[in-house]
């Protein structure tokens, strides 16, 4: 049975950030969280505020 992961929701830094746009900057990014649900793979979309110090 395949498990299901989320990849880069660790660092919570905005794709603009990333490539160095800091002043496009998102505020808050969308992230998938395991939710409570009848699957192993159910997820919501919640979000969370970048971290970049710009």
């Amino acid at each position: 049975m395949e498990s299901c992961s989320v990849g880069g929701t660790s660092d919570q830094i905005c794709w603009f950030c990333k490539k160095g746009r800091h002043t496009e900057c998102m505020k808050e990014i969308p992230t998938d969280s395991m939710s409570e649900g009848p699957h192993d793979c159910t997820f919501d979309t919640k979000m969370v505020p970048c971290k970049c110090s710009h």
